[in-house]
């Protein structure tokens, strides 16, 4: 199953303070290696900046649900504020995983430096498709189940 937040950012917040959001909304009591994200705020204020996570979520597969984080920009972000519903499990409580866009100019410098500071955080190519979409396929069919349920209600 799917579960998906929309975080306003700018130009009603700025990047750092869309990442903290973020942080703050996937972290609680429990939550293993928080450090990781922390000291990945610049590289991913720059990725919040550049407007990938707008059309391709941040997907982070870990303790129960898969959630996938995208974020609002302009307009639409002034318009619907910074309320974002509150998770009901904490996903980074356990073994978790973090895949976000970026660019193919940047990509290199990007892992370079989650390499360093965040290896629980990974990067795809924004302009490869969905990355979240390619692991519900891995795993279904190393499941052996053909039937996938897409709970990605726009609205």
């Amino acid at each position: 199953m799917r579960v998906r937040r929309d975080v306003s950012s700018i130009p009603f917040q700025s990047a750092a303070e869309t990442w903290q959001q973020i942080i703050d909304l996937v972290t609680g009591p429990g939550s293993k290696d928080i450090e990781q994200l922390k000291a990945a705020a610049g590289v991913m204020g720059s990725i919040i900046a550049d407007e990938h996570p707008a059309a391709r979520a941040m997907v982070l597969e870990g303790v129960g649900a898969q959630l996938r984080i995208y974020c609002r920009y302009g307009i639409n972000a002034v318009e619907e504020g910074g309320a974002v519903g509150a998770l009901t499990w904490n996903p980074t409580a356990g073994d978790w995983t973090l895949h976000v866009p970026c660019d193919s100019e940047n990509i290199e410098w990007v892992k370079a430096s989650f390499t360093k500071t965040s290896t629980r955080i990974k990067v795809f190519d924004v302009a490869s498709g969905d990355r979240s979409e390619e692991g519900v396929n891995i795993s279904a069919q190393k499941s052996g189940s053909g039937i996938i349920v897409d709970w990605d209600l726009k609205g």
